[in-house]
């Protein structure tokens, strides 16, 4: 199940409505003065109107984008480690919401807790952090890696990096565990070490990876003793594998697939 902050944080409609009506009231209080200014001046702005307007849209969209979600508190400031994927920084990627993707924007992923927290300017100065609402995401890049919502097998759906083509993928689960912590008179509590847990997504169906051999399994048994000659000579770990060397192995199995449907068909 993929958390919620709505049961600690205020409601999210009430905070759109204030923004909202806010800039409204400036926009509508400002019209009439311009508009005074341009009959004493016996001059038509239409230009101003139009660029006046334009900019009222982009500030009232970009202020929906930006509240669609829940302030960020840290509940175990004293707890050793963090929440967040390595590193521990906000970094600048992508988010695609509603079928529209925002960018550049500065992200950060909470593997703990599965959210995504945004950082923003304000308009009174210095910044602001946002958890965005996990309903309204549909992926997001951090650096160089991208994630999707999967449903996992026992996990539901879950945020997932995905590596490789449209029909053939690798799916990463990232994730870490707040854990009790004994002989500590600061913090009762402590994260663990960020783990991935390894899929294959396969022609819409997702099967969990162990090791070589599993991964091996889940392609035809013809093409088992490349799949292995090829990892053998890259020396390749599935536990410790590059996200390139993924992909460049996600890529060779995917030629000998469709080298082995290819044969298929030309034999029937």
């Amino acid at each position: 199940m993929i958390f919620s902050d709505r049961q600690y944080f205020t409601s999210v409609f009430d905070r759109v409505d204030k923004h909202v009506l806010f800039r409204t009231c400036l926009f509508l209080l400002f019209l009439p003065v311009l508009w005074v200014r341009s009959a004493d001046a016996q001059e038509t702005n239409a230009d101003t109107v139009e660029i006046l307007m334009w900019r009222f849209a982009q500030l009232q969209q970009a202020d929906q984008h930006l509240i669609h979600g829940t302030r960020h508190y840290d509940l175990y400031p004293f707890a050793p480690g963090h929440a967040f994927m390595e590193p521990d920084e906000f970094m600048t990627g992508s988010i695609i919401i509603h079928q529209r993707e925002y960018k550049p924007v500065r992200l950060k992923y909470d593997i703990c807790n599965q959210r995504v927290l945004m950082r923003y300017p304000q308009n009174i100065g210095g910044y602001g952090e946002i958890v965005l609402i996990n309903d309204f995401i549909e992926g997001f890049e951090i650096g160089e890696k991208f994630f999707r919502i999967y449903t996992l097998p026992k996990k539901g759906p879950q945020y997932c990096q995905e590596i490789g083509t449209d029909s053939l993928k690798c799916l990463y689960f990232w994730h870490k565990e707040l854990v009790p912590l004994n002989n500590s008179l600061e913090s009762y509590n402590q994260y663990t070490n960020e783990k991935k847990d390894a899929f294959l997504f396969i022609d819409g169906q997702i099967f969990p990876v162990k090791g070589k051999r599993s991964f091996r399994k889940l392609f035809p048994v013809s093409v088992h003793h490349a799949i292995k000659a090829y990892m053998r000579e890259n020396r390749i770990t599935l536990r410790d594998v590059s996200d390139q060397k993924m992909y460049d192995l996600i890529l060779f199995c995917y030629s000998l697939r469709e080298g082995q449907m290819l044969n298929t068909q030309g034999g029937l």
